[in-house]
């Protein structure tokens, strides 16, 4: 008896850590400036993400979040990426009325109204 409730106190702990890794909020694992400084761009991942075991350079092939704040730290929205890696690919546009970010076929945030427009959705 005290075998199979050990084995059920294991799983339970087990559950409640996957929970738990599940619910926790997104961690940065990459960042970008804007050119001109005012913004900056943030990437972020699930922990769990972190844990699973990758080859070497292959980081940055998970699931994530991009988000671009001011520089005040007010956000301007974000949006679901397959790859944190593709925050390499914004393209900055800040010399035309709106300033502008985008990431080709996935959104584009209008800078100055501090709003995003998903693209694939």
């Amino acid at each position: 008896m005290s075998g199979s409730l050990s084995s059920l106190a294991w799983l339970v702990a087990a559950l409640v850590i996957i929970v738990a890794l599940a619910f926790m909020p997104l961690v940065p694992v990459r960042h970008a400036e804007s050119p001109d400084g005012a913004f900056e761009a943030v990437a972020t991942t699930a922990p769990i993400n972190t844990l699973i075991p990758v080859m070497p350079g292959q980081s940055g092939d998970h699931a994530g979040r991009i988000t671009i704040y001011t520089k005040d730290g007010r956000s301007c929205g974000s949006v679901a990426v397959d790859m944190v890696w593709m925050i390499q690919d914004l393209r900055w546009r800040l010399s035309g009325k709106p300033r502008e970010v985008s990431l080709t076929a996935v959104a584009k945030w209008d800078l100055d109204a501090c709003s995003v427009d998903a693209l694939g959705n």
